[in-house]
């Protein structure tokens, strides 16, 4: 199977793109000033391109025939970045697919399209969309813009991914519990959210690859069950052989940044996913992963104590020093 991947160098497609190469023909479509360094050591093509010209797209689709879409807007200050990054850039993929099509396009999209849940209701595939943030609405604006094309398409809606090679914004958590042995918390710490390992994520993505019956739907893929916070720090100072002191800090605290945010995306159409976080901290987020289960044969096996164990040795090889 001739397979593309966009995003190839962030660190989902750097997991996916190793893991389809074993046996798929891979392309990897990479701006001119994107770091190809994590690629050298595999067996791809890559095709220089940009999701925000059109017309450098022909190129990467040629002979294609499934399409993995992972680039995209995760972490910036401006909220135009995200309308460009998410809803310009697959709109721009979406207009180049019409003149060289691939059978098919699995994109990957965000349970941040829901609004959060309540304690122990699981999101579904079905639950309402009403996302609370600019990531959010413009994923679902991609996800939407998806569906109005002639493309065979499945959508993946991932929570918080983890793992080697994790985005900085993520390390804070790990690195506060492995240097300082302490983690802070705002509110009590009794919100479950369901996280999805690195490892299981690029299993399920690559399932999909091979089950042509899922065109038209969408699947949420995470962890087998929810977390609640002092799981993830227990498991930490299991591994460390240390206690991890926990903080909590008042829950006003997540009120007020969540109303800092909303202010300055409104006044100044600036995005700071520091305060976000910290209300996040109070929220419920536990999905539902049945659907999956039943209709590809998703088995996210990789637990959180492997998980975690991954995800710290990394950081103590790389990051620290």
């Amino acid at each position: 199977m001739n397979i593309l991947v966009t995003g190839a160098t962030g660190f989902i497609g750097r997991h996916l793109t190793a893991a389809l190469s074993n046996n798929h023909f891979v392309r990897c479509l990479v701006r001119k000033s994107s770091d190809t360094s994590v690629l050298n050591n595999l067996n791809v093509e890559t095709v220089c391109g940009d999701l925000l010209d059109k017309n450098s797209l022909g190129p990467a689709l040629d002979g294609i025939d499934l399409a993995y879409h992972l680039a995209g807007e995760i972490h910036s200050r401006r909220l135009n970045d995200y309308y460009k990054g998410n809803v310009l850039a697959t709109q721009n993929l979406l207009e180049a697919c019409k003149e060289t099509v691939p059978k098919r396009m699995i994109f990957l999209s965000s349970i941040a399209v829901y609004t959060p849940g309540t304690a122990g209701n699981l999101l579904t595939e079905e639950s309402e969309c009403e996302p609370l943030t600019i990531y959010g609405r413009t994923k679902l604006a991609a996800e939407e813009l998806i569906k109005k094309y002639n493309i065979p398409w499945v959508i993946v809606r991932a929570p918080i991914v983890y793992g080697p090679y994790q985005p900085a914004v993520l390390n804070r958590f790990f690195l506060d519990a492995l240097n300082k042995r302490k983690v802070t918390l705002v509110g009590k710490g009794d919100n479950a959210r369901s996280l999805c390992f690195i490892g299981n994520l690029v299993g399920g993505l690559m399932l999909l690859a091979e089950k042509p019956d899922t065109n038209g739907k969408t699947y949420i893929l995470s962890d087998h069950l929810p977390y609640m916070p002092y799981e993830m720090i227990t498991t930490i100072s299991s591994l460390v052989g240390q206690k991890i002191r926990v903080v909590h800090l008042p829950s006003i605290l997540g009120d007020i940044s969540w109303q800092i945010y909303k202010l300055m995306a409104k006044l100044f159409n600036l995005c700071f996913i520091e305060l976000y976080a910290l209300k996040t901290m109070q929220l419920h987020w536990e999905c539902d992963i049945g659907k999956a289960k039943k209709e590809i044969g998703y088995d996210p096996n990789i637990t959180l104590t492997t998980g975690i164990k991954s995800t710290t040795d990394w950081i103590i090889t790389k990051v620290q020093r």
